[in-house]
């Protein structure tokens, strides 16, 4: 009986001996994950917003690329339509604001022309700048035909000053542009 009896307190050290060796195993791998860093809910709220930014960028994006060859094609007839090829757009621009100060009752000077670098694109902007003489009416109805011009044209700045016999002399800085494709 006495040989059952340390037979049983045998097994009983043992198993204490494992799962005091348990013990000391999850006690290490909780000071483990204490010191592993937490996230507080303040950040998970933030990364839930910041991820539904992503997804609502990523659809945009998605429906962009869908949409860029109808864009693409639409900017071509645009760019056709509306942009002179430059090799006869100088002798057309000038032929056009001549025209335009005559039907307004104006005298022109000479057009200047500052050409810049064509874009990706083949746009090239061309800086303009001219000068007509007359009076206050139809100095008026020179913008009002440059505004409705068949060629497209960006006014950058206008100066209005006196010249000889009380007409009336503006200063006219124009942009336009010019396709070289």
């Amino acid at each position: 009986m006495k040989r059952i009896v340390l037979h049983r307190n045998s097994i009983v050290r043992w198993g204490l001996a494992v799962i005091l060796l348990a013990d000391v195993i999850l006690a290490g791998l909780n000071l483990q994950l204490d010191r592993s860093p937490h996230v507080q809910p303040t950040d998970l709220n933030r990364l839930a917003l910041l991820e539904k930014s992503y997804r609502a960028d990523n659809a945009r994006l998605e429906r962009f690329r869908r949409e860029l060859p109808e864009d693409e094609k639409q900017w071509d007839e645009f760019f056709s339509a509306n942009f002179q090829p430059y090799k006869a757009a100088y002798s057309a621009i000038s032929a056009d604001l001549g025209e335009l100060s005559r039907t307004a009752g104006l005298h022109s000077d000479a057009i200047t022309f500052n050409q810049h670098n064509p874009d990706a694109r083949g746009l090239m902007e061309v800086e303009i700048a001219t000068a007509v003489e007359g009076d206050y009416d139809s100095l008026i109805q020179f913008l009002d035909k440059l505004e409705h011009s068949k060629n497209f044209y960006v006014l950058d700045s206008l100066t209005l000053a006196s010249s000889s016999a009380g007409k009336l002399r503006l200063n006219v800085h124009l942009r336009t542009y010019f396709r070289t494709t």
